[in-house]
């Protein structure tokens, strides 16, 4: 029984494409990375607010999404969303994530693992709609 496959060529230079459309060396994985942090920095911003109605503060104003870098070994790309530690405030960011002892010991209020738990979801979909839009034709 004889069998024709066709369309394999059409099909080799469509994933080629969209190989080269999303190369490590190109900048749609940057803005994939890039779009997928705002929610999770902007939930990172609301944990670390007091009030939700006040979005001030020496912690809050210290969250920052930082730049896309290649990673360690050159095996992907990531970004960082935290505390910028030159900024005011930041030295007390570990202190209300984890609690502290001393003479006047304080719980924890996390705020980075919980922005994270929660708004996951959202990252991903935020990446995953970049990618999506790169690889139409």
């Amino acid at each position: 029984m004889p069998l024709t496959i066709s369309g394999l060529d059409e099909l080799y230079n469509d994933m080629t494409a969209m190989a080269g459309a999303v190369g490590n060396e190109s900048r749609v994985i940057d803005e994939a990375l890039e779009a997928g942090a705002v929610p999770i920095e902007e939930q990172m911003k609301a944990n670390a607010s007091s009030d939700p109605q006040i979005i001030s503060g020496d912690l809050y104003s210290s969250i920052h999404t930082h730049g896309v870098r290649q990673k360690r070994g050159g095996s992907g790309k990531q970004i960082t969303i935290g505390v910028k530690h030159s900024e005011k405030g930041a030295y007390y960011a570990n202190p209300v994530e984890y609690g502290h002892g001393g003479p006047a010991p304080a719980p924890m209020h996390p705020f980075v693992r919980p922005a994270f738990d929660v708004r996951y979801p959202d990252a991903c979909e935020e990446i995953k709609r970049v990618l999506r839009d790169a690889l139409k034709p």
